[in-house]
């Protein structure tokens, strides 16, 4: 059993431990609040001012971290922070809080924020304009915008009505809404027709019978005009524009109806009240009244009919009206008139009177084509010249003509001459023999010979581009000339197969080769009083002597040469190097000799006999070559009478070209 005294012991211990006990509370508790008291005072505080218009207030966070702690304080938990101050009616603000900012009140005052505006009226119409405090605000019927709170007049003009005014107040957050009424504009109408008992019908509604006056509210309208007979006349009107009063007087044109025509002849020409227009099986004419049409056709009586709306059909039936012609001509000649055949000349012969297409036509003649105005009941006589194709080809020759590749040739109509040499010439070889040629057709001959750069167009060949062509076949040289004819359109003159001659067409105008005869004529006669021997002339010596022959300059590459002559050439020389000859050519003396087209032949000819535009033997294997080149040095072969015979290439023999011109 414990004594008095342990108990007070005891007592006095529990004692102790409760003060003790409370003083840690105690303390704790004065800690705590004092730590409280620092938070508060060390706190931000944002003081919101409003306007008359009060609203709850707001706080949210933009951007950090803080704590809410009341009475508008925030403890900032992140070195930085950005609040956002809203209320209802009023534009937010931002306030940017920051540690090392010393001022921890902030005063915030709110403003007004936008507030929306709606208010209808009882138009549709796109253009009404609105105007607040006489600005534009809108185009539209009804007008949907936002302002700031406050007092504002307001203005509504719409084309269509008289113009409305008010006065609005906008209140804060809720805005401002209503509609408005406008009087629509009334417009005095005045319609008139011509002629007058149209029915009047404005958009889909009768209004009457014109002429016809009256009010109507101001709007976007079509009115329209109808009358039995006539075509309907229909206009949009805008009657904002027509102010103080629409008025309209309609001229009314007549409806149409489709009328059926037939004519005989075809081909005239149809006349509508004396306008002309297309002579089609159907036209249009009118429902009231009369049309007036007339139809034409060359060669025929005109005819004009009147026709009404009870006609659904007319035709025209025109009678002819006839003239004579006469046909004459040089010679007999067949006559064709719109290419049908009446007869041969002379003729005469009844047709219709107007432009008729006239040929005459004979075998061998160049037709005569052309349009003869026919005139009613009178004869006229043509009388024709008709001409040869030879003559005509002749006439519509020039002295001198450029082909299609650039070869320049010259014009010849060759005279009667002995071709060959007489066996008194010097120098004449047996195979010269004479024969009495003549020409009727005239001919072209290229005044140079054919280059290496004209061949290559017909087939590559190596060389320089402006020396003769050498070392080709004479089937080579009139291919060639085939190949040169089919570039212009001309008939080939030779008749070729896989490749190779095998005859030819006489009658042709296509190039070819000169003949002999045509060559020889050139060289000899061409340009001079008389026949020469050499192409410069009779002269033995060569003081005339023009070309590139063998001579000084072609020492060591030729046996022999002439010693008193410098061409200065060794060898082959471009085309046209030297002056031109008598004849107007170049080269038929030196150079390099040349193809003709004659077969060569040692056939005698008949003494008593003129060979007319001879083209030499018509079979054989080798062909002539005709003319001196550059390796050439003694008068025989100078001579343009020499003559050899080949159908290879050579080195030395080049070719020219010729064409029928008749």
């Amino acid at each position: 059993m414990e004594t008095r005294f342990e108990l007070d012991i005891e007592q006095a211990k529990r004692r102790s431990k409760k003060r003790t006990l409370n003083f840690i509370y105690c303390s704790a508790g004065a800690l705590l609040l004092l730590f409280c008291v620092y938070i508060y005072l060390t706190a931000y505080q944002i003081k919101v001012l409003q306007q008359d218009y009060k609203s709850e207030i707001l706080f949210s966070t933009e951007s950090g971290e803080i704590a809410r702690i009341g009475f508008g304080r925030m403890l900032l938990l992140s070195d930085s922070a950005t609040v956002v101050v809203s209320a209802p009616g009023y534009e937010s603000r931002f306030v940017y809080l920051k540690r090392s900012q010393g001022d921890k009140i902030r005063l915030i005052q709110l403003e007004y924020d936008y507030a929306p505006v709606k208010i209808s009226s009882n138009t549709d119409a796109k253009d009404s304009v609105w105007y607040v405090n006489s600005n534009i605000v809108a185009s539209n019927s009804d007008l949907n915008i936002a302002l700031k709170p406050g007092s504002y007049s307001l203005s509504l003009i719409s084309k269509h009505f008289k113009d409305y005014s008010s006065s609005i107040i906008v209140e804060p957050e809720f805005g401002f809404s209503g509609s408005v009424e406008l009087e629509p504009v009334k417009v005095q109408y005045n319609i008139k027709t011509k002629p007058v008992g149209a029915r009047l019908f404005i958009g889909d509604k009768y209004i009457g019978i014109s002429p016809l006056t009256g009010l109507i509210d101001s709007a976007d309208i079509v009115v329209q005009a109808s009358l039995e007979g006539y075509k309907d006349i229909v206009e949009s009107v805008d009657l904002s524009r027509e102010k103080p009063e629409f008025s309209r007087s309609y001229q009314l044109a007549s409806a149409k109806q489709v009328l059926a025509i037939t004519y005989k002849p075809k081909g005239g020409r149809l006349f509508k009240d004396n306008l002309e227009v297309p002579a089609n099986s159907n036209i249009v004419v009118n429902k009231v009244g009369k049309t007036s049409l007339r139809y034409t056709h060359p060669g025929y009586s005109d005819k004009t009919l009147s026709v009404t709306a009870k006609q659904s059909r007319v035709e025209f039936n025109l009678n002819p009206e006839f003239g004579e012609l006469f046909f004459k001509s040089s010679q007999p000649a067949q006559v064709f008139i719109d290419n049908k055949y009446y007869g041969d000349t002379p003729l005469s012969h009844k047709v219709i009177a107007t432009t008729h297409k006239i040929k005459l036509a004979r075998a061998g003649y160049v037709p005569q084509e052309f349009n003869v105005d026919v005139l009613k009941n009178v004869q006229q006589e043509i009388n024709v010249n008709l001409i040869t194709w030879s003559e005509h080809f002749l006439k519509n020759s020039t002295p001198k003509m450029t082909n299609k590749i650039g070869m320049q040739f010259i014009r010849y109509q060759g005279k009667p001459f002995l071709m060959g040499a007489p066996r008194t010439e010097r120098g004449q070889r047996a195979n010269e023999l004479s024969r009495a040629v003549s020409f009727e057709r005239a001919f072209y001959l290229s005044s140079k010979e054919v280059s290496n750069s004209e061949y290559s167009l017909y087939k590559k060949q190596a060389g320089k581009a402006k020396n003769p062509v050498v070392g080709v076949s004479w089937n080579d040289a009139a291919m060639f000339c085939n190949w040169l004819s089919a570039k212009v359109g001309l008939e080939p003159f030779y008749l070729a197969r896989g490749g190779r001659v095998v005859g030819y067409t006489e009658s042709s105008r296509g190039y070819r080769l000169p003949t002999e005869a045509e060559w020889e004529y050139v060289a000899k006669l061409a340009g001079k009083r008389r026949p020469s021997i050499f192409v410069w002339g009779d002269d033995y010596d060569g003081a005339e002597l023009l070309g590139n022959v063998a001579d000084k300059s072609a020492e060591g590459a030729v046996k022999t040469y002439l010693a008193d002559y410098n061409d200065g050439f060794k060898s082959i020389a471009p085309v046209g190097s030297f002056s031109s000859e008598p004849s107007g050519v170049f080269d038929m003396s030196g150079n390099v000799s040349e193809w003709v087209n004659d077969v060569y032949s040692l056939q005698i000819p008949n003494p008593k006999k003129t060979y007319v535009d001879f083209l030499g033997p018509k079979n054989g294997s080798d062909h002539v070559i005709k003319g001196s080149n550059y390796s050439s040095s003694t008068w025989t072969e100078l001579r343009a009478s020499f003559r050899e015979s080949s159908d290879s290439g050579r080195t030395d023999v080049g070719f020219r070209v010729a064409r029928y011109i008749n």
